[in-house]
């Protein structure tokens, strides 16, 4: 075989080789279920708070609210996924339970899917990729594989 035809013959594998599969979403059922249910009980918990709850639940849901926020943004977020700064034991356990309330996935898949986000930001790879549109990077990326 000639230089000419084998290096002709490499370009045609390389070619193959660099087609883009199409991409194929698969939907994760449990999760939509789950969004669905608990979309659904903040509407009917917010039409109790104007037609039937005291006021003092309304500040309790807000004092859990503001709280499982900072099981967030202090827990998994700087804690576990940053590793910004070392906690004790019982703080952990404090921000286990807190982030736990917020019900955002566990620790191990939020930390993996936000440092992945930070590796690979805006790219295919990134599990909320902002090209993809407002509410992918927001929500569908939580319903789709």
């Amino acid at each position: 075989m000639t230089e000419t035809k084998m290096n002709s013959a490499i370009c045609e594998t390389e070619q193959v080789h660099h087609v883009k599969t199409p991409y194929k979403r698969e939907l994760v059922w449990r999760n939509i279920i789950l969004m669905t249910i608990l979309h659904l009980s903040a509407l009917y918990g917010f039409y109790l708070a104007i037609t039937a709850v005291q006021f003092k639940t309304i500040i309790f849901f807000n004092f859990i609210a503001f709280f499982s926020s900072f099981g967030i943004q202090c827990g998994a977020h700087r804690l576990w996924c940053h590793r910004t700064f070392k906690a004790k034991l019982p703080l952990q356990v404090i921000l286990m339970v807190l982030q736990t309330m917020s019900l955002q996935n566990d620790i191990f898949e939020w930390s993996r899917d936000h440092r992945l986000h930070h590796k690979y930001s805006d790219t295919d790879a990134d599990p909320h990729n902002s090209s993809r549109g407002f509410f992918f990077s927001h929500v569908g990326w939580l319903l789709c594989k």
